[in-house]
């Protein structure tokens, strides 16, 4: 066999290539691959974008990889990554898209189902320079085991044909009550007690009112307690 055919049969053999990770330089994003007891140098590995937009999903030890070397280059390129027995693929389904973390967290979308998951073993950060809109064709909900915490810069709005609030509850400002066109009613089934006045425009009726029952006087006559 020529010596330009055996280069180029050697070439053939190692244009593509499957490895294992053997190590992992984060800080320049490189790695190097093991094929049996041949370990490469370190290579690059592709990102899906690296311009404007970017994007980072870091290869590990033990990673099950495509390795691809261009004719007349002296390193290669890890082009892909495979499933293995060791780390076997998270679902087997046409309908669902899933990554599982390491830590046990998984997102995963199920189109047939139209379900978007999000297990998170941890906290949940949400930050946007503008604004923030959720809406639900159907109910919204929201379950904390500790405190709910909502702060507004300049005021809250809640719009419901009915309110309800369950448990103890303290209004640490002023309360207006039946603002708006219709004015409205308060109705309390328990003591009422304040430490200021009570004052009204109206009258104030406890079984009999206020303004309008009488008192006799010593004179013999009767007077309005006012």
């Amino acid at each position: 066999m020529s010596f330009q055919l055996a280069e180029l049969q050697r070439q053939f053999n190692t244009l593509v290539r499957i490895g294992t990770v053997h190590s992992v330089n984060y800080q320049n994003n490189t790695a190097r691959v093991a094929f049996g007891t041949v370990v490469t140098d370190y290579l690059p590995w592709l990102t899906t974008r690296a311009a404007g937009n970017r994007t980072y999903d870091s290869l590990e030890v033990d990673e099950q990889v495509f390795v691809i070397t261009p004719p007349g280059q002296a390193l290669g390129v890890i082009v892909g990554v495979l499933n293995q027995t060791k780390f076997p693929a998270p679902e087997h389904s046409s309908e669902i898209q899933k990554t599982v973390y390491k830590d046990g967290s998984v997102i995963s979308y199920d189109r047939a189902a139209h379900v978007l998951t999000a297990d998170i073993k941890g906290d949940v950060n949400v930050l946007a320079t503008g604004n923030i809109q959720a809406e639900a064709q159907k109910d919204i909900s929201a379950k904390a085991g500790a405190t709910v915490s909502v702060d507004a810069g300049t005021s809250a709005t809640i719009t419901a044909p009915t309110i309800t609030l369950n448990g103890q509850t303290i209004i640490n400002g002023s309360l207006s009550q039946g603002g708006g066109s219709n004015g409205g009613n308060a109705s309390f089934k328990g003591t009422l007690h304040t430490t200021g006045d009570i004052t009204t425009d109206s009258d104030v009726k406890a079984h009999v009112s206020l303004n309008s029952h009488t008192h006799s006087c010593r004179e013999g006559r009767t007077q309005s307690p006012g």
